[in-house]
């Protein structure tokens, strides 16, 4: 039970670190303007709702401050990275700097956004778990969880450099595919629940 647990608390920290890289693009999906990270965040709410679901509010906690931590430390060895002077045949570093200048900026927004959202999405996971299934409480909580992690993380990620109805459609836009891809891989997320309970 422990390695399965540790084997989560990895892929949940290896898929957060590369949300926040992903965050850096901006793309449209059925009009709807959206970040990259879009490709894996909803990985990170179904195993905090695994993690939620098998070991608790606190243990899901600590897997949520941990990630934070390690994002922490990438941003601040990227920012070493950008400082160390190039070798002098690389021709990228202006490339390199412009490309990873904003992550301080998304790492924040991420920080203060996930962790609202991911903590809501856990209380709301491990809240009245005798009173509704799990069906019903995973997908409000994602709803919750995404709705609340999108709007804190767009507006302090992009605002000023977006316009404020983009953002807004941003918010709305991920927060629907999300909660769709949450429905969608549903089946997924009973089936983990279900093998780490045995």
């Amino acid at each position: 039970m422990k390695k399965r647990n540790t084997l989560i608390f990895g892929i949940y920290c290896s898929a957060l670190l590369i949300q926040n890289i992903l965050a850096l693009k901006t793309i449209d999906i059925v009009g709807f303007t959206v970040t990259t990270g879009i490709l894996i965040s909803p990985v990170v709410f179904i195993l905090q709702d695994v993690e939620s679901e098998i070991y608790g509010f606190h243990k899901t906690k600590q897997m949520i401050l941990l990630a934070y931590f390690m994002n922490f430390i990438f941003t601040l060895l990227i920012g070493i990275a950008i400082l160390i002077p190039p070798a002098p045949f690389y021709a990228n570093q202006g490339a390199f700097a412009t490309l990873f200048a904003t992550t301080p900026r998304i790492v924040i927004a991420s920080f203060l956004a996930y962790c609202i959202g991911s903590l809501t999405n856990s209380k709301i996971m491990t809240l009245n778990k005798e009173k509704y299934g799990l069906f019903r409480r995973a997908i409000t909580s994602t709803i919750a969880g995404q709705i609340l992690d999108n709007a804190i993380f767009a507006f302090i990620a992009f605002y000023g450099s977006m316009p404020v109805n983009l953002i807004f459609k941003m918010v709305i836009g991920a927060t629907i595919i999300e909660s769709l891809y949450e429905i969608v891989f549903y089946p997924v997320t009973k089936k983990i629940i279900n093998y780490l309970k045995q």
